[in-house]
Order: structure tokens, then C-alpha cells, then sequence
């Protein structure tokens, strides 16, 4: 009959320091994938002419990184003398522990590469294009757009309670689907800019526009440009 193992001061240690091992090495590797599949997205990028703006969107790697940091912590203490309330483990049930503790943590980074893998939405003088793995889930031509809904009001923000000013500038196609194109303001000469080539493609199509703005947020935003600038940022989020 196999021997169980021990449950002293240097096993407890050993205990603490592979489930920390397991738990970081999961959530580095699940980092790494990521890291390497936004990579391979801006080398796809780089390869689409024209394009104004792109950005990210979609992706739950949640209950991934759940399963990479509650496996070791549910099955690892008790094998190494951490938990009380179970009872002493054979060495060969020890180490069948840590290779099941190894194989969920693994299963969780793979599974988070996937689910948590985001398309790119891209933004063309032409229209917008939603790619996943480069390439394209949706495209829509900015003259098939439904609506857009264009916004520069002081808003709460969820997380801070904050009530900051807030710049929406969203497409809605016929699928549902919206680009939400006013994303990323720190430069918002060059924002502008982009917006203007898709804004009057949209005005010369017709399509319908929603507007509410108010002279503070303008403001906000209009801080730093030129007076050019400030005009054409008043015209894209104009009626």
C-alpha cells in the first residue's frame, strides 16, 4: 500500500508554491496567446489599404481564467496537508492531483486563447468590416448603414461615479450590428479627421442621424485643435 505523504512545514511550502506556480504560469501562457494573436491582428492590419480606424471587439475569456485560478485552489491544498478537513493523500494520489491541476490550468489557456479571442473591426472610406482570424464575419458598405447616432454629452460613468464628458459616434447596419467608431479620443485631431471622410460619405447617402450634443463636451473635445479642426469636429457632430 502506498505510503501518504507528508504534511509538513516543507510540503505545506511546496503546496503554496506550485499552486502559485500553476495559477501564474496559466493566466502568462493565456497572456502570451493573447499577446500573440493581437500581433498576427496588426500584421493583418497592415496588409488592408485605407484604413481610418480600427479597433477590438467581443471576447469572454472569464470563465477561462475562473477555471485557471480556482482548479489549483480547490484541488491542491488538500494534497499537500493545506486543507484540514481532508484527509492525508498517498504520493501517487499527490502528484495525480497536480498533473489533473496541470491539465485543467492548460485546458483553461487554450480555452481562453479561443473564447477570449477578439474580432477587428475596421473602419475604410468605403465602409466597415468585422474579421475574425483575418477574415471578414460582416461587411457593410457606409451606404447601406441604417442610422447613425452621433453623441457629446456629460455622462455617468459606471465604474467611478464620475460624470465626465463622453463622445459616441456609432454606424448601425442592417444586421444589428454597430461600429462604434469614437473609441479612441487621445488624438483627437487625427479622430476627427477620419470621422469627416466617413461622416460625409454617410450625409451624401441619406442616412438618417440622431444628435445630441451640448457645447460643454464640444468644448471638451475641441481642446488643443486648431480652429480648422475645431470646425470640422463641430460638422461631424453636427445635425
Amino acid at each position: 500500500m502506498s505510503e501518504n505523504a507528508g504534511t509538513g512545514m516543507a510540503d505545506k511550502l511546496a503546496g503554496v508554491l506550485i499552486t502559485a506556480g500553476l495559477v501564474g504560469c496559466g493566466f502568462a501562457g493565456l497572456a502570451l496567446v493573447q499577446t500573440g494573436f493581437e500581433q498576427r491582428d496588426t500584421a493583418i492590419l497592415r496588409t488592408i489599404p485605407d484604413v481610418l480606424l480600427a479597433w477590438r471587439e467581443g471576447g469572454d475569456a472569464f470563465l477561462a481564467m475562473m477555471l485557471i485560478a480556482i482548479a489549483p485552489l480547490i484541488l491542491l491544498p488538500g494534497a499537500f496537508g493545506l486543507s484540514r478537513g481532508m484527509p492525508p493523500v498517498t504520493r501517487r494520489a499527490r502528484w495525480i492531483l497536480v498533473a489533473a491541476t496541470a491539465a485543467c490550468v492548460a485546458t483553461g489557456v487554450a480555452w481562453g486563447g479561443v473564447a477570449g479571442r477578439q474580432e477587428v473591426g475596421v473602419a475604410t472610406p468605403f465602409g466597415a468590416a468585422w474579421l475574425y482570424d483575418g477574415k471578414a464575419r460582416e461587411h457593410w458598405s457606409w451606404g447601406t448603414a441604417v442610422s447613425v447616432g452621433i453623441g457629446c454629452t456629460n455622462q455617468r460613468d459606471e465604474t467611478t461615479g464620475k460624470v465626465e464628458p463622453k463622445l459616441n459616434y456609432d454606424v448601425a447596419f442592417p444586421s444589428g450590428r454597430e461600429a462604434n467608431l469614437a473609441r479612441e479620443t487621445g488624438d483627437m485631431k487625427t479622430l476627427t479627421a477620419r470621422l469627416a471622410v466617413i461622416d460625409t460619405t454617410l450625409r451624401a447617402r441619406g442616412v438618417a442621424r440622431f444628435v445630441s450634443t451640448d457645447a460643454g463636451c464640444v468644448a471638451y473635445y475641441g481642446r488643443g485643435l486648431g480652429a480648422e479642426d475645431v470646425v470640422r469636429l463641430r460638422g461631424v457632430l453636427g445635425r
